[in-house]
Order: structure tokens, then sequence, then C-alpha cells
């Protein structure tokens, strides 16, 4: 098939087949798309009781892969924090030497810090308007949620839309 033992393990033990997409390449089996991302995070065992700083190498919808710089002793299920506070549940699917695979196994989970930091981005959106709520969103990386990511842009863009027609502007 072109790939080692290894990546078959995996591939057979992590990658959802579906039919609708061909399956000639391990990764095209996948669900959603994987981005190649350098990204600090953090995978936290239950109760906090270890906590592995890690990089993360790519990243899609449902999951992570990261090197953890060693070899670990992961359990099952983890929690992946992001660097900019994103943080989700997650099962280890795979492990090899210092990398991992995760599938998130639910949606994000809100810290109170990061609670805290979007009430503050509501604020500068009712002071300051949508642009500049959406700029601050920008710095924070939308706290690695791609829905808030798209409602951002969809308003941002929205916004100079109806900007540029009350101006008398041709709308594209």
């Amino acid at each position: 098939m072109g790939y080692s033992t290894h990546e078959a393990l995996i591939d057979a033990t992590t990658m959802p087949v579906n039919s609708a997409v061909s399956t000639a390449n391990p990764a095209d089996r996948r669900r959603h798309v994987r981005t190649r991302v350098l990204k600090s995070a953090k995978v936290i065992t239950p109760g906090g009781h270890s906590i592995f700083n890690c990089l993360v190498l790519d990243e899609s919808e449902d999951g992570v892969f990261v090197d953890l710089g060693g070899v670990a002793a992961i359990p099952d299920t983890v929690t992946i924090q992001f660097a900019s506070g994103a943080t989700f549940p997650a099962i280890r699917r795979w492990s090899a030497g210092a990398k991992c695979g995760f599938e998130f196994s639910g949606p994000q989970i809100i810290s109170h810090e990061t609670a805290n930091r979007m009430n503050v981005i509501g604020k500068i959106l009712n002071d300051h308007g949508i642009p500049a709520a959406v700029d601050t969103l920008r710095k924070a990386d939308f706290f690695d949620n791609a829905e808030l990511r798209k409602i951002a842009e969809a308003a941002h863009f929205a916004h100079i839309k109806l900007e540029s027609a009350l101006r008398g502007d041709k709308i594209i």
C-alpha cells in the first residue's frame, strides 16, 4: 500500500472510513482536513495530576497531532489546552514514541479566564464596534475556535458591506 506497518496500524485504529472519500491515501479518510501548525499546548491528565507541554504539529476540527518532546505514559482520556486558552476534552487515539494523536471528545471547555476575556471583547464590541472587537479576537486567535472565527469574520464582512451601502458605494 505504500506506507509502513506503523502507519497502517494508526490508519486502522484512528481514521474512520468515509465511503464518499477516496481511501487510496490513509490521510484522505479523515473526516476533517488537517492543517499543519506549530502551536504550544498542554496535555493534562484527569484531575490535573500530570501536565505535559507539547507542540501541536497539525490540527483539524476534531483533533490534533502532537509531539510531547519525549516518551510519556499518556492515559486514554485527557484535556488539551492550547496556549491561547482554548481547552478541549480528548481521547488518545494512538501514540508512537513522543508523538500522539488525539480526537476531541466534546465541545470546547470555556475556562473562567477565557470567559473573562470573551466578556472584555463583548464590551469592546458594545463600546467600539465590530471592527475593534474582531481585531481583538484576531489577536486572541479567536480562542482557537473555528466557529467563532467564522462568525466574527462574517460579521466584519457584513459590517464593511453595510458601511459601503450607506455611503452609496456599489455593493459587491
